[in-house]
């Protein structure tokens, strides 16, 4: 019986040393980033820029987004709730929108944990049936915990890539 306490003791110290670990670490990487992904879409620019002011649609063709739901226009400005299951969902707004170029998005929750705008700039791709889709993410990670995570585990380009995955792939059916 000892023996057993003994060693769920040291099982238990050595979880609270590693998550000592990781917190430090996580504490010494900066709050703020600033992340850019590019990729060739199979389409032409003006079908891409549709595509991502469509947000309404968005769940047809981004697999982690389980349903839409349209919020009333702020200042004229497209207002969204992305549900993504579990519980999480996420609130957007469009802060500026440049057809047939650019798009700037801000995650829309005062006060969040984690947060920051999305800048989606499309261009010509290398052939007239194709796109050059940039997204640059400027954003914020307060939980070290989580800091550590995107750094270290996830990476910073995660959902980023996925994005641009996901309207790859809904250009190819």
């Amino acid at each position: 019986m000892k023996l057993a306490l003994r060693i769920l003791g040291g099982l238990f110290a050595v979880i609270v040393l590693a998550l000592a670990v990781l917190y430090i670490d996580g504490s010494t990487l900066p709050l703020n980033h600033s992340t850019t992904v590019t990729a060739t879409i199979p389409a032409p620019p003006d079908k891409v820029f549709a595509r991502i002011v469509d947000v309404a649609n968005g769940a047809a063709w981004r697999p982690a987004v389980l349903k839409v739901t349209m919020l009333p226009p702020d200042a004229g400005r497209d207002h969204w709730i992305e549900d993504l299951g579990h519980g999480q969902t996420m609130t957007f707004l469009a802060l500026r929108t440049e057809a047939p170029t650019t798009r700037e998005v801000n995650l829309d929750v005062p006060g969040a944990a984690y947060g920051g705008t999305w800048l989606y700039q499309v261009a010509p791709g290398p052939t007239p049936q194709t796109s050059t889709l940039t997204i640059t993410e400027t954003g914020f990670i307060h939980p070290p915990l989580y800091r550590f995570m995107m750094q270290h585990v996830v990476g910073m380009t995660y959902n980023l890539d996925h994005y641009e995955q996901d309207i790859t792939k809904s250009f190819q059916h």
